[in-house]
């Protein structure tokens, strides 16, 4: 293996690259029309499971798909600005994107012809060139491809848009949607109810007898005895004033000569 950059052998490969990709682009595109009548099938007799799991492999294929065009299209600009990629010593703005995207797809996009243009851009560019691209370390990939060519599971939505998209396209009745998980619902705390007077309970039977126990220990007698209520109004007899004869003092002789002797002393 050269050492050196290959101007000719980048631009074969880059040509060969181009027809690869398209045609992968109708081989996949092929298998997904077939897959897609194959969900229509257990759509329509309700084994909505095994149609959720298979539909995952069609968006990941399709998927796929729209990262081969944005590919194609960087291998034709590289083409297309060959010159620039043959006479600059660094990458130039113009055509950095492309061949970051190129460096970056090729270990996730089984294309030889992408693996043999990456080796050459890496030997034009140098090594840390090609680590940052690997990595998206400089973030010069296009956002696209690094989504498309993601690992991550589909997005529940996303499945069930495409189920009814297929639905609809095979006229099969289903009405699929995403409920939120059951984990979900039981982590929502359930609102405090209003305190309200009903809420209290009045203490009944022997909560009331162990009540007085306590009140007849605790209680000093002579401070029991005053908060003992009082008997109702209406069961006190009223006190009736005396209306006997009025004493006759100055007719008792025994009394007037007390008073005489009295102010006799005093004077």
């Amino acid at each position: 293996m050269s050492l050196m950059f290959n101007p000719t052998k980048t631009k074969v490969q880059l040509k060969l690259a181009i027809n690869r990709l398209k045609l992968l682009q109708q081989k996949k595109t092929a298998f997904n029309q077939s897959a897609r009548k194959d969900i229509a099938q257990l759509l329509d007799t309700g084994k909505d499971d095994s149609a959720r799991v298979r539909v995952e492999h069609i968006i990941r294929e399709d998927f796929a798909i729209e990262a081969m065009e944005i590919l194609e299209l960087y291998c034709e600009m590289l083409l297309a600005r060959f010159g620039l990629l043959e006479m600059m010593r660094t990458c130039d703005a113009g055509i950095e994107e492309a061949v970051n995207t190129i460096i970056f797809a090729a270990a996730r996009v089984d294309v030889k012809e992408l693996s043999l243009i990456r080796d050459q851009l890496v030997l034009k560019f140098g090594k840390d060139f090609g680590m940052n691209a690997l990595e998206n370390g400089n973030d010069c990939v296009n956002s696209r491809i690094v989504h498309k060519l993601g690992i991550q599971a589909p997005d529940a939505i996303l499945v069930d848009q495409y189920l009814k998209a297929i639905a609809n396209a095979y006229n099969v009745k289903w009405d699929g949607m995403v409920l939120p998980s059951e984990e979900l619902l039981h982590a929502v705390p359930n609102a405090p109810a209003a305190v309200s007077q009903t809420n209290f309970a009045l203490p009944t039977g022997a909560a009331v007898e162990q009540a007085k126990g306590l009140e007849e220990h605790q209680i000093d007698p002579a401070l029991a005895a005053l908060l003992t209520p009082m008997p109702p109004i209406s069961s006190l007899q009223p006190i009736q004033p005396s209306i006997g004869p009025t004493p006759n003092v100055g007719g008792d002789s025994s009394v007037a000569n007390n008073l005489d002797d009295l102010s006799k002393r005093k004077v």
